[in-house]
């Protein structure tokens, strides 16, 4: 039995994996099962609770959500199983006060320990964090917070003071020292598999030993456009209300998708 865990990071291809993934289900389905986001909703829950409170509580949770969700998969099938979401990982750093991928390495020994209790000792997992270059990273993280909250922080303030979230080499080596000899801990460099023709999802099958016949790229998903944190950063520092704030980003970014798609 051969596993992939795919837990993140933020902002590193995570959405364009999933959204290919789902996309081309049915032509995946005799080769591979598959696990996203909407397949662990309660184990999301607790892992961003986890990763904001750093509590006992929360991990157990996680591990019993966790488990829950693995119980609806057949045991006794073998084929290939990815389970993809960077959520499992905890909160976007710099939301709910994360500041960092601290909880990542927990995290991802209990889906292990929880994956082999199900499939048995001798079921190969791996756990694959998907990363980028800081700057990079750090920009598109800056861009997702101007997003999803009221930011009013200029980038480089910003930049700085989350630059812990952005060394990603650190946490990778920190869960290789937390799971030990349960799994196998590797990375793919955004900037190397984006590029191929199926992204990250094409990294991710090749890892589980999974034919690509047949399968089309799909778009970047999540993209920023240019100029677009500019435009939310004067949003944000508006005196518009919560609600008011809210319908004018999406009306922005209602007007940048249909730019994009005239684009194409």
């Amino acid at each position: 039995m051969r596993i992939l865990l795919h837990p993140g990071f933020h902002k590193t291809g995570t959405s364009s994996l999933q959204r290919g993934a789902a996309a081309q289900f049915d032509a995946l389905a005799p080769r591979l099962q598959l696990m996203l986001t909407p397949d662990l909703i309660e184990a999301a829950r607790a892992a961003r609770h986890y990763s904001e409170r750093g509590a006992g509580d929360d991990l157990e949770r996680f591990s019993t959500e966790f488990q829950r969700a693995v119980a609806v998969l057949d045991s006794r099938d073998r084929r290939p199983l990815l389970i993809s979401s960077e959520v499992l990982s905890g909160h976007l750093p710099g939301l709910k006060g994360v500041e960092t991928y601290a909880a990542a390495p927990a995290l991802a020994r209990s889906a292990v320990d929880i994956l082999h209790r199900y499939y048995g000792a001798d079921a190969r997992i791996t756990v694959w964090f998907t990363t980028r270059e800081p700057e990079a990273w750090l920009r598109s993280l800056y861009w997702q917070n101007l997003r999803a909250q009221r930011l009013t922080e200029e980038f480089e303030p910003f930049r700085d003071r989350m630059a812990p979230a952005a060394d990603h080499a650190r946490i990778v080596d920190e869960a290789r020292r937390c799971l030990g000899a349960t799994a196998e801990v590797e990375t793919g460099r955004i900037e190397d598999i984006g590029p191929e023709p199926l992204g990250p999802l094409g990294a991710a099958l090749q890892h589980l030993g999974v034919s690509t016949e047949g399968l089309v790229s799909t778009p970047q998903h999540n993209t920023q456009p240019e100029h677009a944190a500019e435009e939310f950063l004067a949003l944000n520092r508006s005196a518009m209300g919560d609600k008011a704030l809210s319908e004018a980003k999406r009306k922005v970014l209602r007007r940048y998708r249909r730019a994009e798609q005239s684009d194409s």
